[in-house]
């Protein structure tokens, strides 16, 4: 995978990756996810760790873990790329849990790949090793392993249903530990690329662990789910990535020293056909036509030095530029102060962005352009917060029950647990009671108010 500008590799994956989650059970509604889950009433476990959804410190060993997680490739050729074998998986993913029990292929599905994987997510460091070819390399960074994790997470998906649906539970856990270390491994990962990866991966193992509350004698993962990091994915690689990438590009616009026109327009050059590539040419001229233009227009080169003048602290150097380099360091200047106006927001509660937010002006020149998709980062961001919310207040339920003869609490008020808020809102989820049934449901934001994917509902039935 090649790494071409931010802005429309990231919408692309936005909407991509929404094809690696699982689907739920009943197909959307009214632009909602009704989530049937039938449950029993179990008690959180003494003690109250006795489960982890991802390995603790005791079992961990010296070593980095993505190079271990590489090596899962390495014999199972077959395992990842044979058409026979993907089909299959697709199959066993989306087949109901009942019918998968009795496969006998899913026995161990995975091999010494899943086995390598375990033992991967088991090792103490995650060092990814490509900050030096990002400085290097810019935007033309090669992420062909990003592409191979998403295909691992795929093979331990289909085992651990296979898992679930034999009623293995201490061996699903480990699976679903490995899973979530996977997801866990690009919280370090310095693109906004990686991230969002992440994001999949790990909504991929929440909707397992959907599957698996939902089996006969499944314990509770209340504490479990309440001890994971959270945010579990929290953007700060990847923003700083992105300034990282996009500077090694443009470097000597950022020097605030004079630069020949002649080494401009080289740049200018190169600058062309990556913008067409991160707007799928949607600009309406060429960079090197738009700063020229500007060059010659007196009042624009005067703006742009104002500007300018406000950021730099030696104007002196400023009557050094050229009108080309005016414009260019101006436009380039106006991109880093817009980043970092999205950026700030990264790990702010959702709920604290500005209303204005996902409508937010960007400069109006080339450099605008390059500006990442970030409102749809946070989205993705905070679906993910979400999702794990929803089951830690959905297990909370099963607890109550547990104690109070199988009866479901009348409001989460009378749930002695300390709940996650709806990450959306700030505030406790919507919860009712209705035949018989706890309602439990998202807050999606405003204007993703038909988007299914935001708008999650859980209908918990306890297993009589």
């Amino acid at each position: 995978m090649r790494r071409q500008w931010s802005l429309s590799v990231t919408a692309l994956l936005i909407t991509s990756l929404s094809a690696v989650t699982a689907q739920p059970p009943k197909a959307p509604a009214e632009g909602k996810w009704i989530i049937p889950l039938t449950v029993d009433a179990t008690a959180t476990p003494r003690p109250a760790l006795k489960y982890r959804l991802l390995p603790e410190l005791r079992e961990l060993q010296t070593g980095n873990q993505i190079q271990a997680f590489y090596k899962c490739f390495f014999e199972q050729n077959y395992l990842f790329h044979n058409k026979e074998s993907t089909d299959n998986q697709q199959k066993w993913m989306d087949a109901p849990l009942k019918e998968l029990a009795g496969v006998k292929e899913l026995v161990g599905y995975g091999g010494t790949a899943a086995k390598q994987a375990n033992y991967a997510a088991r090792l103490d460091a995650v060092d990814w090793q490509i900050t030096n070819q990002a400085k290097a390399e810019g935007v033309y960074l090669l992420l062909p392993d990003v592409q191979q994790m998403r295909s691992l997470a795929t093979v331990l998906k289909v085992r651990v249903r296979g898992e679930i649906a034999r009623g293995e539970f201490d061996n699903a856990i480990q699976t679903l530990q490995t899973m979530f270390a996977l997801g866990r491994i690009f919280n370090d990962h310095p693109t906004l690329i990686g991230h969002l990866v992440g994001i999949a991966i790990t909504s991929s193992a929440l909707a397992e662990v959907e599957e698996f509350v939902q089996e006969p004698g499944a314990p509770n993962l209340f504490w479990a789910l309440t001890d994971l990091p959270t945010p579990f994915i929290d953007l700060r690689k990847g923003s700083q990535g992105e300034k990282l990438l996009v500077s090694k590009e443009f470097e000597i616009l950022g020097k605030g020293t004079s630069v020949e026109d002649r080494e401009l327009k080289a740049l200018l050059k190169r600058f062309d056909p990556l913008v067409g590539l991160s707007n799928g040419g949607k600009f309406d001229m060429k960079p090197s036509v738009w700063y020229a233009v500007r060059a010659e227009d007196k009042a624009e080169v005067t703006a742009a030095r104002d500007r300018l003048s406000k950021l730099n602290p030696k104007p002196a150097e400023l009557d050094k530029f050229s009108t080309l380099q005016t414009i260019l360091a101006d436009d380039f200047s106006q991109y880093e102060v817009d980043l970092d106006e999205f950026v700030k927001w990264s790990n702010l509660p959702f709920w604290q962005l500005p209303a204005d937010f996902a409508t937010q002006k960007r400069a109006a020149g080339p450099f605008g352009e390059l500006l990442p998709a970030w409102y749809k980062v946070m989205l993705a961001k905070v679906r993910l917060q979400q999702h794990f919310a929803l089951i830690v207040v959905g297990e909370s339920i099963r607890a109550y029950a547990a104690v109070n003869s199988g009866k479901l609490p009348g409001s989460l008020d009378a749930v002695k647990l300390p709940l996650p808020v709806d990450p959306v809102t700030g505030k406790p989820f919507a919860y009712e009671v209705k035949d018989d049934k706890a309602v439990l449901s998202a807050t999606p934001p405003a204007d993703q108010i038909k988007n299914p994917a935001h708008n999650r509902v859980y209908e918990i039935t306890i297993r009589k």
